[in-house]
């Protein structure tokens, strides 16, 4: 995992930098919808499933531009344009997956990970990154798995603290609500170098950006 490494060590402060920005915009962009349908008299239960959507597609626009980064060569602009179509994609997807499948979506939600790094590589058309995505995560079930384990153990604790400092200070929903914004910037960034780290092994794909080097 030299890609996470070396941006989370030898770069840190502006790489992450860079990174946490990138968060915080796609959770303000992904806020935008949710406070409309709010404001607007939305029920609780509908935002939420607003929420589930806007967010997740965020994360995955998010990780499309991250891959998009660390490539050698900038992207054609019709190949940036699919990655964040293919984000848009994926996310509802996932959204739709956590909602039908609640906690058990992440048994499942693995299989996913890779389309949109996939697509920003120039790996695979639009039409097979699901496909290619779901080959490549079975094809290597054991690093997969790990890797989004890894992922899940350090997210825990990062949503959990934030939950419990704002909880002190706002009611339930507002706490969880605010707790998981806090938590989005330092999670999403992690788990997104950790999934082009990831993608780069197992395709031999050279997925760190120039700056993010050691040498």
């Amino acid at each position: 995992m030299s890609d996470l490494f070396a941006s989370a060590v030898h770069r840190f402060g502006s790489v992450w930098a860079d990174l946490v920005v990138g968060a915080v915009a796609a959770l303000v962009g992904a806020t935008v919808p949710v406070v409309l349908v709010r404001v607007t008299g939305g029920t609780l239960a509908e935002t939420i499933v607003v929420a589930f959507f806007a967010y997740a597609i965020a994360y995955f626009c998010l990780l499309g531009w991250v891959m998009l980064r660390g490539l050698p060569e900038p992207a054609p602009r019709r190949r940036v344009v699919w990655t964040y179509m293919t984000g848009i994609l994926i996310g509802i997807l996932c959204g739709a997956v956590v909602l039908i499948l609640s906690t058990y979506a992440v048994v499942v939600l693995p299989i996913f990970l890779f389309a949109v790094p996939a697509i920003a590589a120039g790996d695979v058309s639009p039409a097979g990154a699901i496909t290619h995505s779901v080959a490549l995560a079975v094809r290597n079930f054991s690093r997969t798995w790990l890797v989004w384990l890894i992922m899940v153990l350090f997210s825990a604790p990062v949503v959990l603290a934030m939950l419990l400092i704002v909880s002190a200070f706002a009611d339930n929903t507002t706490s969880t609500i605010i707790g998981l914004a806090l938590a989005a910037p330092i999670v999403w960034p992690f788990s997104a170098l950790f999934l082009r780290a990831l993608y780069g092994d197992l395709t031999g794909r050279v997925v760190v950006a120039p700056q993010d080097r050691t040498a």
